[in-house]
């Protein structure tokens, strides 16, 4: 996928996250572990990352030093933060900065492209985000479902 094709999904995700009401839509990767990301972001990690959007068009990235180069060029983030060690830490102050009410991920019962979530990297979530309620925590499948809808019907 190009990248003019790539920032057009990104621009579709945050007016599908409006339509959704889902403030943030955060997605857990390592070495491209998600199958959604070939839609969005055309970059695979090393190490554990995260990719989040936000229904108002802001798009960060979460990595390892190691994959930071690659994200940065791609240039679909308005900002890349990285980490030494561990993820948690970056990823618990961005979360806490955004202040979200609802936040999308994928997990899916239904559709394999939208479950990219695993049981242990979920339940790492909450554990290490006390601050968001469970109910906070809602699926993205309909928002992932309409982006590659449009990329598949092409």
């Amino acid at each position: 996928m190009n990248d003019v094709d790539l920032k057009n999904n990104l621009q579709k995700a945050s007016e599908l996250l409006q339509n959704e009401q889902i403030d943030l839509w955060l997605i857990f990767t390592s070495e491209g572990s998600d199958p959604c990301l070939p839609y969005l972001t055309g970059v695979e990690t090393v190490g554990p990352g995260a990719f989040l959007f936000t229904a108002d068009g802001r798009r960060l990235a979460i990595c390892s030093t190691i994959d930071a180069q690659d994200i940065r060029e791609c240039s679909l983030f308005d900002e890349v933060r990285t980490y030494q060690v561990d993820l948690e830490e970056v990823l618990k102050e961005t979360v806490k900065e955004l202040g979200p009410s609802k936040i999308g991920l994928n997990f899916s019962e239904n559709h394999a492209i939208a479950d990219g979530l695993t049981v242990g990297r979920f339940r790492w979530l909450k554990e290490m985000l006390p601050f968001v309620p469970a109910e906070a925590f809602v699926s993205s499948e309909n928002v992932l479902l309409r982006i590659v809808e449009k990329e598949t019907s092409r």
